[in-house]
């Protein structure tokens, strides 16, 4: 078990790793983030049904993760 905690922890961090810090610096890089947070506050019904699709989406990656380790136990 303790080798696919460690396994897991290794896939997060490469994604990390080579998704999302280049795409920040990127966004710092071109002033996209500056677009950003000029923008006002996201709200109304877009923005809850964007907050719920994250979370729907959370809850999936969760329950997913939860069968597969049922499922390795026996």
């Amino acid at each position: 078990m303790d080798r696919i905690s460690r396994l897991w922890a290794a896939v997060v961090t490469g994604f990390l790793a080579t998704v999302l810090v280049p795409a920040t610096a990127w966004a710092e890089e071109t002033g996209v983030a500056d677009l950003v947070r000029k923008k006002k506050g996201i709200g109304g019904i877009g923005g809850l049904f964007g907050a719920l699709c994250c979370i729907a989406v959370i809850v999936i990656i969760v329950v997913v993760a939860l069968f597969v380790m049922k499922s390795r136990k026996k």
